[in-house]
């Protein structure tokens, strides 16, 4: 499902929400309205996941980014740091 496919620097449409790849940041926008980010680092073979941020409550918006962000650190083979309390009760769940 190309939905469930993501390559840094590439922009997925799923539903009407798009997620965008930086080399730091992970963006989910809709109709050109940010409605949330992750702020990451790399360090070797470490994706640390700084912060979350879901601007709108309810939508699952930290969710799909963290499923994103989990999904590209699994096909670049990066190991998860998760440092932000979101990302932490995420991982925890999931």
């Amino acid at each position: 499902d190309f939905c469930n496919r993501v390559n840094k620097n590439i922009s997925i449409f799923c539903a009407m929400i798009q997620i965008t790849f930086s080399d730091t940041e992970i963006h989910a926008t809709e109709n050109g309205k940010l409605l949330g980010k992750i702020e990451f680092a790399i360090s070797e073979n470490t994706m640390s996941i700084l912060h979350t941020y879901a601007y709108e409550s309810g939508r699952g918006i930290g969710s799909l980014l963290m499923k994103n962000a989990i999904e590209w650190a699994n096909a670049h083979h990066y190991t998860i740091h998760p440092v932000c309390s979101f990302a932490q009760k995420f991982i925890v769940k999931n």
